[in-house]
């Protein structure tokens, strides 16, 4: 069941802007990745039963990245919300599971942080009455700083499962057998796609083989 006063905040470009700001190294197949990432997020948030508000490019207000990320973070807790859970769009390992245990956490008192594996975060938990709009604006977002300087600035906190996001090329080749599993509506690009992946022509039959065996091709 829902936890009362708690809500999801998908901080997140659209799908074109998301695409148009991070190279995959698809091409033209660029949006549609970043297509299947938000839905995929989408369709696991909904899934947790919370409240869930929305936040891209049409509706932020701010001039960088941590001014409008606090803003939308301000006006979810100005309807009336006592405890947020902030994700993006570029975490697909995250699950129900992971956001409900985050939201139990918050309910017992403490904000929650859930670390990447490069010293950022996928998700930030947090109590209305912990919330400093002006601190949390000016944190070193897109860093490999800003678990440090989160954990620095909350006033309590305790850290959710430690997931790996997806920004780059290599992040998508690292996680290929993964995101194929996870996004079947990508299962042609990652799988067969030439496009996607950019095999060595000078391992034509290496590649063709890992493919059939479910194995992300040679790098």
């Amino acid at each position: 069941m829902p936890i009362p006063q708690t809500a999801i905040l998908l901080f997140s470009r659209t799908a074109p802007a998301e695409a148009a700001n991070k190279s995959f190294g698809a091409g033209d197949e660029d949006q549609r990745i970043t297509g299947a990432l938000i839905s995929h997020t989408e369709e696991t948030i909904v899934k947790t039963g919370f409240k869930v508000y929305r936040s891209d490019e049409a509706s932020q207000r701010g001039d960088n990245f941590g001014e409008r990320l606090a803003n939308a973070v301000g006006e979810v807790f100005a309807q009336g919300a006592e405890r947020l859970l902030v994700v993006g769009n570029d975490c697909p390992q995250v699950t129900t599971s992971h956001l409900r245990s985050a939201a139990q956490k918050l309910v017992k008192g403490k904000n929650v942080i859930g670390p990447d594996r490069r010293g950022g975060v996928w998700l930030i938990g947090l109590q209305r009455s912990d919330f400093n709009a002006g601190q949390f604006a000016n944190l070193s977002w897109k860093t490999d700083q800003l678990y440090d300087e989160l954990a620095d600035t909350l006033p309590s906190y305790t850290e959710a499962t430690s997931l790996s996001d997806l920004n780059t090329y290599d992040d998508l080749s690292r996680q290929w057998f993964l995101l194929r599993r996870q996004l079947s509506e990508l299962f042609d690009l990652l799988l067969l796609s030439e496009v996607a992946f950019g095999p060595s022509p000078e391992q034509p039959e290496t590649v063709a083989v890992m493919r059939r065996m479910g194995r992300a091709p040679p790098f």
